[in-house]
């Protein structure tokens, strides 16, 4: 997948950052880079450890994490990698299913973490 983006992974303020919807998808064509379940929900993770060390922070200091999952058939899949992901200090979470913006896309998430880097964008 393409790092180069249009759009920030994240921002921060207030203590906090606040990462955008995270999603296997190359920003470069707007496709879908993985299509396996597991393949996508490792991109995420990927991308939201990216974000998190941007902002000098870790999984371990996710407060929130809102999932969007295309079919509920994949809840089960999804409860294993956020169990594998979140080994420790597993955050409040919000799983809903709903039609994702791009055909193929099977998952989405977005996450709220503690930030020692500050980019105060009040």
């Amino acid at each position: 997948m393409s790092t180069a983006t249009s759009f920030p992974l994240a921002r921060s303020s207030g203590g906090l950052v606040f990462t955008s919807g995270l999603a296997a998808v190359d920003p470069a064509t707007t496709t879908v880079s993985a299509t396996t379940f597991d393949d996508q929900a490792a991109e995420v993770f990927r991308q939201l450890d990216r974000a998190l060390a941007a902002a000098g922070s870790t999984r371990e200091q996710v407060l929130k994490l809102d999932c969007y999952l295309s079919d509920r058939r994949w809840f089960p899949a999804w409860n294993s990698a956020f169990t594998d992901y979140f080994r420790t200090a597993a955050p409040a979470r919000t799983t809903l299913v709903t039609t994702l913006p791009i055909d193929g896309l099977l998952i989405e998430i977005q996450a709220i973490a503690v930030a020692a880097h500050q980019e105060d964008r009040s």
